[in-house]
């Protein structure tokens, strides 16, 4: 039997398929995680959830610990790649810009945030492999231009590392509630003025500026 055909991006119909089929299980396992934590769901659980036979299901994902990396490690990706899109941009203009494409990668598929968070919470290597690792990434970014700015003189001295770790905390501050589920997802306008709230508040801050 000949192969069958590639589409122009190089995968055939089978390995779009398994794509399709990975990534309803991992759809369907974030939601159980997010509802019922990961130490409280199971494969069998994940198989109902996806509409699959527990078989099948280990036909993708050898064990319940493989969902869950697969999940993070996707969440992970899409935070780089927002991240790498500004890196090394300063202006006002690219500050709100990767503020508001984080946010919406943050936000995007919310239930896979939320696994990340619960999981975090009671797993070291989760913690230090999915969230500190690129937390500590986009705090030095905010570190060095702030530092940049504070010796070109057109930020007032603070020290660079305390104030990029406070606009860290204000945007996570910030999204909370929608991880949390207390509040929907903001709409794009109202995910883009949240972003230039926080790129104001480190640019300008709170204080009118009574000119003489």
């Amino acid at each position: 039997m000949s192969p069958e055909p590639a589409d122009p991006a190089g995968s055939s119909r089978r390995e779009r398929h398994v794509l399709r089929q990975r990534k309803e299980i991992m759809d369907a396992a974030a939601r159980l995680f997010a509802e019922r934590g990961y130490a409280g769901s199971t494969t069998k659980d994940i198989a109902v959830a996806a509409d699959i036979g527990e078989s099948t299901l280990y036909g993708y994902f050898p064990s319940k610990r493989e969902v869950l990396v697969a999940i993070l490690s996707e969440k992970a990706q899409q935070v780089d790649s927002a991240f790498s899109e500004t890196l090394g941009l300063s202006d006002r203009k690219a500050l709100v810009g990767l503020a508001d494409t984080v946010m919406n990668t943050v936000l995007t598929n919310v239930v896979y945030t939320r696994t990340l968070i619960g999981e975090a919470w009671v797993d070291d290597d989760i913690l230090h492999n999915y969230v500190v690792s690129r937390t500590n990434r986009i705090t030095k970014y905010l570190k060095d231009l702030i530092s940049a700015g504070v010796s070109a003189g057109t930020f007032r001295p603070i020290d660079p590392g305390m104030g990029a770790r406070i606009v860290v905390a204000t945007f996570i501050g910030a999204l909370l509630p929608v991880l949390r589920g207390i509040e929907p997802p903001p709409s794009p306008e109202g995910r883009r003025a949240l972003a230039e709230t926080v790129v104001s508040l480190l640019l300008d801050g709170a204080i009118v500026r009574i000119r003489a």
